[in-house]
């Protein structure tokens, strides 16, 4: 079998609702699961917040950001395949627009990370590197760490819904 069977259009929309489902759901777990008990640890000081959240964060980030670019890249050459007679989709789009739309909403994570998220980010993560040094972060500070962390939650579940959108238009061009 010849490698550019493979490539199919059905088996890159595949491919993306994988890859955009995992995005989803890591992302939503992550806000809901993973930063809920964080939160909901009254035992945790400040220091060892910041510290949690960083090692939730960065393990999403080693993975997420590069599975929901692929995905994306999954739908467009999906999309720019497809052929043949195009009947709507079940939202009453061309399953090409609908694929375009979902390779949109994964890469939408990335500008909202940078323009809205990344200045809590920056601050979670000094706070963080700060505290793996002895440091111990108390007072205003210390509720703002708190604030992050919960503005992180909200901010990364708006990713996690746009993920959703992408894997549900991408199912439904199948």
């Amino acid at each position: 079998m010849h490698f550019c069977a493979l490539l199919t259009p059905a088996s890159m929309i595949r491919l993306g609702v994988l890859g955009s489902g995992f995005s989803a759901g890591y992302s939503f777990a992550s806000s809901h699961g993973s930063v809920q008990s964080i939160l909901q640890t009254p035992t945790l000081t400040a220091s060892q917040l910041a510290m949690s959240w960083d090692r939730m964060y960065t393990r999403g980030l080693k993975l997420v950001p590069p599975i929901a670019f692929a995905s994306s890249l999954a739908y467009v050459y999906a999309a720019y395949r497809l052929k043949g007679p195009l009947v709507a989709t079940a939202f009453g789009i061309s399953p090409k627009l609908q694929l375009g739309i979902s390779a949109g909403l994964l890469l939408f994570a990335f500008p909202w990370t940078f323009f809205r998220m990344l200045p809590g980010l920056q601050r979670l993560q000094a706070y963080s590197a700060s505290a793996r040094k002895g440091a111990q972060i108390e007072g205003p500070e210390a509720e703002g760490i708190r604030a992050d962390v919960e503005d992180w939650h909200w901010t990364n579940s708006v990713r996690a819904m746009a993920f959703g959108g992408a894997c549900v238009l991408g199912l439904t061009v199948l």
